[in-house]
This record gives C-alpha cells, sequence and structure tokens, in this order.
C-alpha cells in the first residue's frame, strides 16, 4: 500500500467530516467482517486447541442455533465450538464464531444457563461489536488493508485476537451484550431468568478462585452492576418474584 493513497483516504474522511465510530461502520462488508472471523477463529483455535467431543460440541451447537435463528443476523455462518482451556471464560469473534472454554461447560448447570453466555456473545456479533472496535482500534491496519482489497496478515489477526483476549470490550458494549443477549434468549424459549443466576454464582465463585476467573473479569466490567441491568431486563420481559418466574401475558 502507498503512502499517497493512506494520506488521500484519510484527507477524504476528514473532509466529509464523518463521526469515527458511526462514518466507518459500513467501510468492512459483512463478506470482509466473516473473512477475517475465520482467520481469527484459526488463530484461535491454533494457540490454545478445541476439545474434540461430539455430544458437548452438539449440544453448544444446537443451543447457539436456537439463539441465532433469533437474531438480526441469522444469514452468518454460526460457528460455535469448545476452546481447551480450564478458565471459566467465553469469546465471539467476528462473523458468528462463538468459543466456550471447557471450564465455562463444567461451570454452568444448565442449558439455558449455557444459553444465557451464549446469548451474550451472539449478541456482540448481532451488534457489530468487533466491526466497531476494528474501526476504532485497528484502522489504520486491518480496515485499511480492507479497503484497498488486500488480504489481513496472521500478524494483523493475531493483534486482533489478541486485543479481543487481553482487553475485550467497553463496559458500554458489555451491558449491551447482556441486555441483547437476555432477549435473545427470552425469544428463543429458554428460561432467560437463569443468567441472573448464572451471574450471581460467578460473583461468589470469582471470590473463592480469582485463577479461574482471571480473564473473564479483566475484560468484562463488574458484576454488580451488570447483575443490575439484567434484573432491570429481566423486569422489562415480564419475569419478577423471588424465582423469576415469567409473568402471564398483559391482555
Amino acid at each position: 500500500m502507498r503512502w499517497r493513497d493512506l494520506a488521500l483516504l484519510l484527507i477524504l474522511i476528514l473532509t466529509l467530516g464523518v463521526p469515527a465510530p458511526r462514518a466507518q461502520a459500513a467501510l468492512i462488508s459483512t463478506p470482509q467482517e466473516i473473512a477475517l472471523g475465520r482467520d481469527a477463529a484459526q488463530e484461535l483455535e491454533d494457540r490454545f486447541g478445541v476439545v474434540q467431543d461430539a455430544a458437548q460440541t452438539r449440544r453448544l451447537s444446537a443451543i447457539g442455533a436456537r439463539l441465532a435463528a433469533v437474531s438480526d443476523r441469522r444469514d452468518l455462518p454460526w460457528r460455535f465450538h469448545i476452546l481447551n482451556q480450564k478458565e471459566v471464560n467465553a469469546i465471539s469473534l467476528p462473523g458468528g464464531f462463538i468459543y466456550v472454554t471447557r471450564g465455562m461447560l463444567r461451570f454452568v448447570q444448565s442449558d439455558d444457563e449455557l444459553a444465557f453466555v451464549l446469548a451474550h456473545e451472539v449478541a456482540h456479533v448481532n451488534q457489530r461489536h468487533h466491526v466497531n472496535l476494528l474501526e476504532r482500534y485497528f484502522f489504520l491496519s486491518i480496515v485499511i488493508t480492507l479497503l484497498f482489497g488486500g488480504d489481513t496478515t496472521a500478524t494483523q489477526v493475531a493483534n486482533f485476537v489478541g486485543f479481543l483476549l487481553s482487553r475485550g470490550f467497553n463496559r458500554g458494549f458489555e451491558f449491551e451484550a447482556d441486555r441483547v443477549g437476555v432477549t435473545f434468549a427470552h425469544r428463543a424459549r429458554f428460561r432467560a431468568a437463569a443468567g441472573l443466576r448464572f451471574m450471581e454464582r460467578l460473583r461468589t465463585a470469582e471470590g473463592r478462585d480469582p485463577s479461574q476467573f482471571e480473564v473473564l473479569f479483566r475484560t468484562h466490567p463488574g458484576l454488580d452492576d451488570r447483575i443490575a441491568r439484567v434484573r432491570e431486563e429481566l423486569r422489562r420481559l415480564g419475569y419478577q418474584g423471588r424465582r423469576w418466574r415469567r409473568l402471564p401475558p398483559v391482555a
């Protein structure tokens, strides 16, 4: 890529006077997002390995498919796999590539809890949080490369995956993923209130064994804030009471 071309592109963007996050939202196409996500998935799997458990993978994929079917991006090639890590964690990649760790599978106590975890990651993809992150932090590398019709390098992909693992999304995106995720779980006919129980148990367990949750809590806002917001969303959906049973629909 020539510096002259880069300079012209930047001048054009500045001349148009478009705010960074929104302006660039259309710069990465869905096919480009999927291609980048596929490369990032390969990088993640090469780094940690994937658990080859047919029964658990089928369970994961079945739950994930129900959630993807109620999202706004049903056309994506959604994939759900298990990372070979003992820590309790989950991660989503551009284009619908979603992973939970074997530690997370041991920690969840029901399909409904697992659905909440997956719904949170599906929501990140649905809301195009990865694209926003790319345009904000990787504009001069990955985005420019894609705009000029090039292919991302292995180093660029590795840097992006490393960023997701070490920093993750900001608080606003995490709160939005919780809110949208609860709605997806509810739409897909899972017990959405299981997400609240999951987070309350997570908060207790983290105090007993911080090492198991180090990555998860480094890249997410505090659980007290998240729990409060999930309670609010559950109330909006008609859940209430000590056991968070769903209210009958209003006539």
